[in-house]
């Protein structure tokens, strides 16, 4: 027997914020909002996103792993490694490419070459002189600092919490053109430009009394992503059902032969119902209340209600909106009557690293990639993964410091700005919200507004709302709050 040691979230999501200290933790279980870390180390459920009308950044938090194999093979998980069991030393590396992307990435992609006067393609790349290291409890570690064009950008810092667990900032949501005043003419490839979204490896050493150093056998991934304007309400294709279907192309996962109501099929549904909240209130209100006896019924008597829905949800009205393969098998195999009613039955408990990998991904949108918002149809080559959801750091040639988010939007503002109009990506930069719990749908308006092009975006995106649940009566709803008052609408 041996024991292997894994970080966990395999990929990690941090988010810009342009607060100078406030933060909270990312989603590290299904359906949660996020954790904040108050000064005596207690935590509790995020509820505001700004501080005194500034974003908070999202830190994304990786945590050590042990994993005992058994006389057969097996891998079994034995807990996780805190920092009184042994002294950690993480390792990250931030970066930023985009502006010396000198490709296609593929037939049809928007993202193309970059800055192509540019002769020395190093200046255009922000990353730090080496990768940043931090060990120990509640510690404060290093900034990550790169130039573009000369300019100094910041990208982010590394911290610890009371176990010594890592916490990744990103930057703050500054973009900017070198020289300053430079025109934003596109939504994803504007010359002179850059911004402080960034990903790279996230490694770690172990050091047990008595023993030497120890790299951990699996490192992760971290992104650096734009804010999440409507936290609460997911896509119907999210980044778990890209790299899932990577592991399935892969052979490292096998579909079932019939999809579970319970963790297959009522998640898709819940997800596209909420987009009312964010994109088409008639398209997606149409089929509330859910009837969940009646969705998870496998008789004729839902078989005209399962095909309606089934089918709006496989076409949703979305731009370059795809549906992994074995995603559109279960829908249609739920269509079909082919599935599990198991509506009551409760649904198996996952171990911590899984569900800390499976909330980070479900909590990203993995449609829409054109080219996207976290990370873009890189996520769905199968050879960039070791396991499934965890990337392969010895395939140098695909997956280096950048890789992820080197294809995307520069800078993301104007990508943000031009993804109006109902048929993109609603899950993270909404199209409508709501601006009375009480005044539904009759409140409804546009997110965005005043906004009206790329560079409006660029310097007023953080002073836009956030889309927030509410209480009303028995119900919930989902809200604008925190947006800035003097932005106000045409």
């Amino acid at each position: 027997m041996s024991k292997i040691y894994k970080i966990h979230p395999a990929i990690g999501f941090a988010r810009l914020g342009n607060h100078p200290n406030a933060f909270f933790v990312g989603p590290e279980s299904p359906g949660a909002s996020g954790k904040e870390i108050a000064q005596d180390d207690s935590e509790s459920d995020v509820k505001l996103y700004k501080d005194g009308g500034l974003i908070k950044r999202q830190a994304a938090r990786f945590r050590v792993y042990e994993y005992e194999t058994d006389i057969s093979g097996n891998l079994n998980l034995v807990g996780e490694v805190k920092v009184d069991q042994a002294q950690i030393e993480w390792r990250v590396d931030l970066v930023n490419r985009k502006a010396a992307l000198d490709h296609s990435p593929a037939t049809g992609h928007p993202s193309g070459p970059r800055n192509l006067n540019v002769t020395d393609r190093s200046t255009l790349i922000i990353r730090a002189s080496q990768p940043h290291s931090v060990s120990g409890r509640k510690q404060q570690g290093p900034e990550f600092h790169g130039s573009f064009l000369g300019k100094e950008v910041y990208l982010g810092e590394l911290r610890t919490d009371n176990f010594g667990r890592l916490l990744v900032f990103g930057g703050r949501g500054l973009s900017e053109s070198v020289p300053a005043g430079a025109d934003l003419p596109e939504f994803a490839n504007n010359d002179g430009w850059h911004d402080d979204v960034s990903d790279g490896p996230v490694t770690a050493t172990l050091s047990f009394a008595g023993q030497p150093p120890l790299a951990v056998h699996q490192p992760a991934w971290v992104v650096v992503a734009p804010p999440d304007f409507a936290p609460g309400v997911n896509g119907i294709v999210t980044l778990y059902e890209v790299a899932l279907q990577a592991a399935i192309d892969k052979g490292m996962r096998t579909p079932d032969p019939k999809p579970s109501f319970s963790r297959h099929i009522k998640p898709i549904i819940e997800r596209a119902v909420n987009l009312r909240w964010v994109n088409n209130w008639s398209r997606w209100n149409a089929f509330v209340p859910l009837q969940w006896n009646l969705l998870a019924d496998t008789t004729n008597a839902s078989a005209a209600l399962r095909k309606s829905l089934g089918t709006r949800m496989m076409n949703p009205g979305l731009r370059d909106f795809v549906v992994p393969a074995y995603l559109s098998e279960y829908i249609q195999q739920w269509i079909n009557s082919d599935f599990l009613n198991d509506l009551n039955n409760p649904i198996p408990a996952e171990s911590e690293p899984t569900n800390l990998d499976s909330s980070a991904l479900q909590a990203c949108v993995g449609a829409g990639f054109f080219p996207g918002i976290e990370s873009s149809i890189t996520l769905r080559d199968k050879d960039i993964y070791v396991e499934p959801f965890r990337l392969n750091h010895v395939n140098v040639a695909k997956v280096f410091p950048g890789c992820l988010t080197e294809i995307m939007a520069v800078p993301w503002q104007a990508d943000f700005n031009d993804c109006e109009g109902g048929i993109w990506w609603p899950s993270q930069r909404p199209d409508i919200a709501m601006l009375d719990r009480n005044g539904i749908p009759a409140s409804q308006a546009d997110w965005a507004n005043p906004i009206s092009d790329h560079q409006g975006m660029v310097d007023n995106a953080q002073r836009l709302g956030f889309i927030v649940p509410a209480a009303v009566g028995p119900n919930t709803v989902f809200v604008e709050g925190e947006r800035d008052p003097t932005l106000n609408r045409v």
